[in-house]
């Protein structure tokens, strides 16, 4: 898969403040373990700014495998599979699981 810089950086902005994406979705992947599963499956999330006015408020969600805050939902414009999952984690994480 052949995927540049500036897109694996586009495509990581879908693993935050996606709380609304994620309700949305038939699924989600984590760039950290890999692994995929179903929405209902995650139980924490990460509360993010202060929803001041003019300020910023979104919810991130933890993988319920693994911890990581990574997970990318289905409803995001991206093709969501094991190799994207595979190619954003080797750019973001290294390549080690």
């Amino acid at each position: 898969m052949l995927v540049n810089a500036a897109e694996l950086h586009s495509i990581h902005r879908f693993c935050s403040g996606h709380r609304e994406l994620l309700q949305r979705s038939s699924h989600a992947g984590c760039v950290s373990c890999g692994e995929t599963f179903s929405p209902s499956e995650i139980r924490e999330w990460i509360v993010e700014g202060d929803g001041s006015p003019g300020g910023s408020r979104g919810e991130t969600a933890k993988c319920p495998k693994c911890g990581t805050a990574a997970v990318l939902p289905s409803a995001a414009p991206i093709a969501l599979s094991p190799a994207m999952l595979d190619t954003l984690q080797r750019y973001w994480f290294g390549g080690k699981r």
